[in-house]
């Protein structure tokens, strides 16, 4: 496979949220041919990261109109603040399938033809949530854990075969998802006075993260779990 982006394939997940999007852009950016997919409407490519079927026919769509994916990202996900006591179980079902096994259907989608060429990359966005626990948000902190846990696993699988495969786990993001914190200025104001950076993080700044794992730069790189969260875990 050749070093170049310009000869490479991405696809992201979550391509119409905050992250995903400009996770996108920065790929295209670095020369990659972008396959953004999304459950939205917009989207280059419709997916339900929930759906196996969905996800292989994402895989047969990208697959023909640009070539076998070299690099993977999944950043499709969902978040609301709840207590478990009050959830309801659809929505455990909701936080734990889009954001834990939509991460293992994708994989195991797009994993064997990277096998087969003996070279890709995968980069999969957990959450802060993930390694620590949290006020409110149970079940996703449970499916971010299992983000970081599922990466490092696939990283000692399938590092001999080529693949790289590791974990974005972002803070506190300016996006939709951050409007509990985002809407009142005042806990907002408080928040990015506590943080080393003092400001809430961008999409950009995952996109930078993103564009390192998956660049040449990462070769050395397997199983990281890079935490990109202005210093708030530190």
């Amino acid at each position: 496979m050749s070093s170049n982006p310009e000869s490479r394939v991405a696809v992201v997940t979550g391509a119409a949220g905050g992250i995903g999007a400009a996770v996108a852009a920065r790929l295209a950016a670095d020369g990659f041919a972008v396959a953004g997919a999304d459950v939205a409407e917009g989207a280059a490519f419709s997916c339900d990261v929930r759906s196996e079927a969905d996800v292989r026919r994402l895989r047969d769509e990208v697959t023909a109109r640009l070539g076998a994916p070299w690099l993977l990202v999944n950043v499709a996900g969902v978040f609301f603040e709840h207590r478990i006591t009050e959830l309801a179980e659809e929505d455990w079902d909701l936080i734990l399938d889009t954001n834990l096994k939509g991460t293992f259907l994708t994989c195991k989608t797009f994993l064997p033809a990277m096998i087969e060429g003996g070279s890709g990359c995968i980069v999969n966005v957990g959450s802060t949530a993930g390694i620590r626990g949290g006020h409110t948000r149970a079940a996703y902190c449970a499916a971010k854990a299992g983000v970081v846990n599922l990466t490092r696993s696939l990283a000692l699988d399938h590092g001999g075969d080529g693949v790289r495969i590791s974990c974005v786990c972002p803070g506190l993001i300016d996006t939709p998802m951050a409007d509990w914190i985002t809407s009142r200025p005042d806990a907002l104001r408080e928040f990015e006075e506590g943080l080393p950076a003092g400001r809430i993080g961008t999409g950009d700044d995952i996109a930078g993260a993103v564009s390192f794992l998956a660049s040449d730069a990462a070769s050395y790189t397997h199983g990281t779990v890079l935490v990109v969260d202005g210093g708030v875990t530190a």
